[in-house]
């Protein structure tokens, strides 16, 4: 069998490497690609939220420890300590008073915490007493009389409770936190509570939850100055501010060294203003599903190249009786319809192939019929193209000018005035500017204030036509501006009030309402009108149809109200929960209805 590039076999060759190979191969490289990707996510997700979990351990027991020192601040000896000096006491009182503190507020923090390094007080005065009876080796109380002496200097611009910094005291790095004292009867500060904390539970809770994801963890404080690392060399040492901006930002970033890719994510915490940095190879992370992806690639190769192989053999043995076919359309071609009959391959009996052989030795035979059926065919199709343009043309033709209207009526507020007839011009004029709005406005979004002009015509017109109809309009012209809506969603609430709360029971419409109020997640615009309300069964079925974004059930479904489920629906369409309307009250005296609208500025958060 020739192969040649014009060829049956040349063009399958080619069609299922250009519309099988090269598009499963450009699929598979897109799938892959998207798959690591989604991988990295997933890693990045999960050691965020393993970090924030930390995080909120922390300060968990970051706030137990802050609650710890509360009973300190009103024990009676702490309070007589905090006037002591050398002059007004003996020091056989002081050494009396000292003890008591000891014994009586510093035992109760100490017992059962063995974070506490050791616990000192200062007074005013400079006066100290301390407690690192758990510390078995000698200190240099010295060392930490000087560290208090210095923390007291600083009083001014310490807050009440607040971390400060890591020191090492005889070799052991502790985490100073100091808890201002108040005299109970002056307010004034009078001492500071000075606790000393060892980073063995910080480091528990940190191993306890991360040990097994993360490489390291460490811990910065609003200084940029690492206050935990499993590395005691790095304690006190700054963090860069580079990496310090991730936190605020997309809290994560992926570093690439040596072609070895490290994630470092990042979580800040409010309460204790610390931010914990974590990293961790990423092959580490996602080995297990980069090996479940490539498996799932090579699998999907090797039955793709065993259908391939298949599909390629069967469909060029396909050839070979479409080549003897071929030959024989060619003596039909030339006029010789009475051919001799041949047969396919014998694993092409009985198929389409067999089938395709009998048409072919049958179209000989009905050839004029067919052509004359395609004749007529093509006259059809003509007649129908011939009808379509004629439909076209006349609904051309139906359709009306909006500026033969907009003038129309323009003319008409002319003679009006012309005529004195200022209530004619004025109805006129709105009505005008009602078209053009409807008409005019191709938006589907547009500000409050668009459309309050828009109903303050409509109303305008209302209330020429009903003369005790009252209109009170109460919102902030600044305010509305900020404010989106969707176009024609506040007309048809009001036009189902005439309607359904005032023409359905006789009533003359006597009062619209409409009231703006700024919320914190949404404007609220209520509509509110003295009409005769629904009862408490429909109001709770349109309710549910808005709090669900739905129809009403097809047993209630109406055509009454239902312009509410329309207006809902467009509002929640253009702009989500928890946007749209609600119906807070409906019954004897009147009904008024809720509408949740965005501000520009969340609207704008959320499209971008």
């Amino acid at each position: 069998m020739s192969f040649k590039l014009s060829s049956i076999n040349s063009k399958l060759f080619m069609i299922i490497l250009l519309f099988v190979c090269i598009p499963l191969l450009v699929l598979g490289f897109i799938w892959f690609e998207k798959t690591t990707e989604t991988i990295e996510e997933n890693a990045v997700q999960y050691s965020q939220h393993l970090l924030t979990q930390t995080n909120e351990y922390m300060d968990f027991y970051l706030h137990d420890l802050e609650q710890a020192t509360y009973p300190f601040l009103s024990n009676p000896q702490v309070q007589q300590f905090l006037d002591m000096n050398t002059f007004n006491s003996n020091r056989y009182k002081r050494f009396i008073i000292s003890q008591q503190i000891q014994e009586e507020a510093f035992s109760p923090l100490l017992n059962g915490r063995s974070d506490i390094f050791g616990i000192s007080l200062i007074n005013q005065n400079g006066m100290q007493v301390h407690n690192y009876s758990k510390v078995n080796d000698y200190l240099n109380m010295d060392h930490i009389r000087q560290m208090n002496y210095e923390l007291w200097d600083d009083v001014n611009n310490l807050e009440p409770y607040q971390f400060i910094h890591i020191d090492f005291i005889h070799s052991t790095p502790v985490l100073t936190v100091v808890r201002k004292v108040y005299d109970k009867n002056t307010y004034n500060t009078s001492g500071l509570l000075i606790v000393n904390l060892r980073l063995n539970q910080i480091s528990n809770i940190i191993n306890e939850v991360t040990l097994s994801h993360f490489k390291q963890v460490w811990i910065v404080n609003d200084q940029n100055k690492i206050i935990y690392h499993p590395n005691e060399d790095q304690l006190g040492q700054t963090f860069s501010s580079k990496q310090a901006a991730n936190h605020t930002n997309d809290r994560f970033s992926i570093q690439n060294h040596e072609s070895l890719k490290t994630l470092m994510v990042y979580d800040y915490s409010p309460q204790s203003k610390w931010t914990m940095v974590a990293n961790v190879p990423m092959n580490q992370i996602m080995a297990n599903l980069i090996s479940l992806r490539n498996s799932t690639a090579w699998i999907g190769l090797i039955l793709i190249g065993i259908a391939l192989l298949f599909i390629g053999g069967f469909s060029f043995s396909l050839t070979y009786s479409l080549t003897t076919l071929q030959n024989l359309m060619k003596k039909a071609q030339s006029g010789k319809l009475n051919i001799q009959k041949k047969q396919p391959l014998p694993i092409y009996r009985n198929d389409e192939i067999s089938d395709l052989y009998n048409s072919f030795y049958n179209m000989t035979g009905d050839l004029d019929r067919l052509m004359k059926e395609i004749q007529h065919s093509k006259l059809i199709e003509k007649e129908m193209e011939l009808k379509t343009r004629e439909s076209e043309l006349q609904a051309m033709q139906s359709q009306i000018n909006p500026h033969f209207l907009y003038n129309t009526l323009e003319i008409i507020n002319s003679h009006a005035i012309i005529e004195k007839q200022m209530m004619i011009s004025k109805m006129t004029t709105s009505l005008a500017d009602m078209f053009r709005y409807n008409v005019s406005n191709t938006k589907s979004v547009v500000t409050l204030e668009e459309e309050i002009n828009q109903i303050q015509t409509y109303l305008d017109i209302q209330q020429e036509r009903f003369e005790d109809l009252s209109v009170f309009l109460e919102v902030s012209k600044e305010e509305i501006k900020e404010v989106l809506t969707a176009r024609l969603t506040i007309q048809p609430i009001i036009e189902n009030a005439f309607i359904h709360g005032y023409e359905d029971y006789e009533l003359t419409p006597t009062f619209i309402g409409i009231y703006g109020e700024q919320c914190a997640d949404y404007y609220k615009l209520s509509i509110v009108d003295q009409g005769k309300g629904m009862n408490e069964q429909t109001q709770t079925m349109f309710n549910q149809a808005f709090k669900h974004n739905e129809d009403p059930p097809s047993d209630n479904k109406t055509t009454k109200r239902i312009g509410l489920i329309n207006v809902h629906k467009r509002i929640f369409g253009n702009f989500g929960s928890p946007f749209g309307i609600y119906i807070t009250k409906s019954d004897e005296s009147g009904t008024t209805i809720e509408i949740r609208l965005p501000y520009t500025t969340t609207f704008n958060k959320r499209e971008a």
